[in-house]
């Protein structure tokens, strides 16, 4: 039997040093995304730096998106915001222009119940007009999303189809997927960090959103292809792999300018700027960049 499984990369956004959007750049990596083997793109994710995007700038980026990807592989758009009649505003422009899907946080800085967040996603779905996937990220928001929450709002609403949930251990994942899928087998979960996509998929989930594969996309979609193919050995070297790759994440934190500075060593972005106040890559941090990537054989 072979194994569903995807890969989708959240991918980062390109900056001029002046703030303004690097669309060269930003092309070199979608291309390199799709030819490498991705099997979708997620835009304007936690990677993407939409939280500190005026609207302009993310509608403009949306759109680049739409146009460049053009129907290649799944993209799905994130509209997150605090802001109700925004999300459902751009929500749906994204999906009149061509996204595949969007992706929505919960309301972050106060905590919400079960209760609120099910009033919550039952406005957006009943006015946003096409597939939406629920993005669960604790860390960030500072409280989790129930299953049995989720459960209730995709039976409510059928263009709720899926959720990201970026937790770094799979109890909550897994969780998820015992639960929902037992009644709703074809909505999909996917875990939001790389090294869980074995665990995932193997539970029943439908693979990951991991931000590591912006810089090693060759990587993870050849770690697909071995569950795909019930390659027992390519399952457990990538594993092992990106196992050794998740020290990108601790070079420093934030580590979005990290990921930015490989990609520039790699030959896909510019430079490694980021939205205020996000730190620069440093020396030491191309350094340790380096030597990773000599470890691993990456070019």
């Amino acid at each position: 039997m072979k194994m569903k499984a995807a890969y989708l990369t959240p991918a980062i956004t390109m900056f001029h040093a002046d703030g303004s959007l690097d669309l060269d750049s930003q092309k070199k990596l979608y291309e390199n995304l799709i030819a490498q083997g991705m099997d979708g793109i997620l835009v304007e994710g936690s990677s993407s730096e939409f939280f500190a995007m005026n609207m302009e700038q993310r509608r403009a980026m949306a759109k680049f998106a739409i146009d460049t990807i053009d129907h290649r592989v799944k993209l799905i758009v994130g509209t997150s915001s605090m802001v109700a009649d925004e999300i459902i505003s751009f929500s749906n422009y994204c999906l009149e222009q061509g996204a595949d899907a969007v992706m929505i946080l919960p309301p972050y800085y106060f905590h919400f119940d079960d209760e609120a967040l099910l009033q919550y996603y039952d406005h957006l779905a009943s006015a946003i007009d096409g597939p939406i996937y629920i993005y669960n990220f604790p860390d960030n928001t500072g409280y989790t999303i129930s299953p049995h929450t989720v459960v209730k709002l995709a039976k409510l609403h059928s263009n709720i189809v899926g959720m990201k949930d970026t937790i770094s251990g799979m109890d909550h994942t897994r969780e998820l997927i015992k639960v929902v899928k037992s009644e709703l087998p074809d909505f999909e979960i996917y875990s939001g960090f790389d090294d869980n996509f074995a665990h995932n998929v193997l539970s029943g989930g439908d693979g990951c959103i991991g931000a590591l594969s912006n810089v090693v996309p060759e990587l993870c979609a050849a770690w697909v292809k071995a569950f795909r193919n019930n390659d027992l050995d390519g399952i457990a070297k990538g594993q092992q792999t990106i196992n050794r790759l998740m020290d990108l994440y601790t070079v420093r934190s934030p580590f979005l300018p990290v990921l930015k500075e490989a990609l520039k060593l790699r030959g896909i972005a510019a430079s490694s700027s980021s939205t205020f106040p996000m730190p620069n890559a440093t020396v030491e941090d191309d350094a340790q960049i380096r030597a990773l990537f000599h470890r691993e054989g990456i070019r």
